[in-house]
C-alpha cells in the first residue's frame, strides 16, 4: 500500500501575540514575525499512516505540501516522525491561497503516482475551512470520507473500514475502496514525538521539489476580500470599590435582569 499525507504550515498563534488585524491587506495577516509548525489535525494524518503501515505492512509513506521555501519544515517534522518521502510543491506567496489552489496542486502531483491512499487533516488551524481533501477527492474522481477518527483493514485487501462521529454521539462504520482519500480529525491514538535518528536523518534528507506552475494550478474561484474582527455587539461594566460594594452591585444589576 501507499500512502500520502498532505500536510500544511500554520502560525502557532499560542505561542506568540496574535496577529493585528485589521491587517495592512488580506494577505498580510500572516506575514513575518510569527512562528510557525505543522497543522495538528495533520499530525493527526501523519500518526495514522503510520499506525496503518505497522498493522498492514504499508510499503511508502510520502508527506506533501504546498508552500513557501520554509514550508518545508513541515515535511521534515513528519519524516521525523516515520514518513519516508518528502515532496514540497513550491510557492512564492503561500499566504490565504485558495483551497481549489492547493487542491488543484496536490492533486496534479498525485494523480500520475499510484497512491493506494490520501490523507488529510479535517481542516486547518489557520482557516479552518475543510475545503481541500474533499475537493482534491473530487478532482482526482475518488471515493471521500471526512472527519475519520479511526480506520483498519477491511477483510477485503483493497478497502478500508473506518469510523467517525455523527450527531447526538453516535459512532459510524463505512467501509471504503481503495483509492480513497479520508480527512482525520483527533481520535485515541496521540501523535507520536519525532525520533532524534529519524530527525538527523530528515533534517539532510533531499527533498524532492515541483514548481506550481509545472503542475498548472487550478483556478482560485475564490479570494479574500477583507479581514475584520468581531463586532462588539455589548459593551462591558466595571464595578468600582470595595468588595462589599462590589458585590451589592452585582446583586443589584443580576436582580435588574431578573437573574436572581
Amino acid at each position: 500500500m501507499k500512502i500520502l499525507v498532505c500536510t500544511k504550515r500554520v502560525p502557532d498563534l499560542e505561542t506568540i501575540p496574535t496577529p493585528e488585524i485589521p491587517p495592512k491587506s488580506p494577505a498580510d495577516i500572516f506575514r513575518d514575525g510569527l512562528a510557525w509548525r505543522m497543522n495538528r489535525y495533520d499530525e493527526y494524518a501523519v500518526e495514522a499512516a503510520l499506525q496503518l503501515r505497522e498493522t498492514t505492512g504499508a510499503s511508502r509513506i510520502d508527506a506533501l505540501t504546498v508552500g513557501e521555501e520554509d514550508a518545508e519544515e513541515v515535511l521534515r517534522r513528519a519524516m521525523g516522525m516515520g514518513a519516508d518521502h518528502g515532496v514540497h510543491i513550491l510557492q512564492t506567496n503561500d499566504r490565504l491561497t485558495s483551497p481549489f489552489t492547493i487542491a488543484g496542486l496536490m492533486a496534479a502531483y498525485a494523480r500520475e503516482r499510484a497512491y493506494d491512499l490520501i490523507l488529510c487533516g479535517t481542516m486547518s488551524e489557520d482557516l479552518m475551512q475543510g475545503l481541500v481533501g474533499p475537493i482534491m477527492a473530487g478532482m482526482l474522481g475518488w471515493p471521500c470520507l471526512t472527519s475519520v477518527h479511526a480506520f483498519a483493514q477491511s477483510e477485503r485487501s483493497q478497502a478500508l473500514v473506518c469510523e467517525r462521529e455523527i450527531e447526538g454521539g453516535c459512532q459510524e462504520a463505512l467501509e471504503i475502496d481503495l483509492p480513497a482519500l479520508l480527512t482525520i480529525q483527533s481520535g485515541s491514538c496521540q501523535p507520536r514525538y519525532p525520533a532524534l535518528s529519524k530527525l538527523l536523518r530528515a533534517n539532510t534528507y533531499p527533498l524532492e521539489v515541483f514548481s506550481e506552475e509545472t503542475l498548472a494550478p487550478a483556478d482560485a474561484r475564490q479570494r479574500v476580500v477583507t479581514v475584520r474582527p468581531p463586532e462588539q455587539r455589548r459593551e462591558g461594566v466595571r464595578i468600582e470599590g470595595s468588595s462589599e460594594s462590589k458585590a451589592h452591585q452585582l446583586a443589584a444589576m443580576l436582580r435588574s435582569k431578573g437573574l436572581c
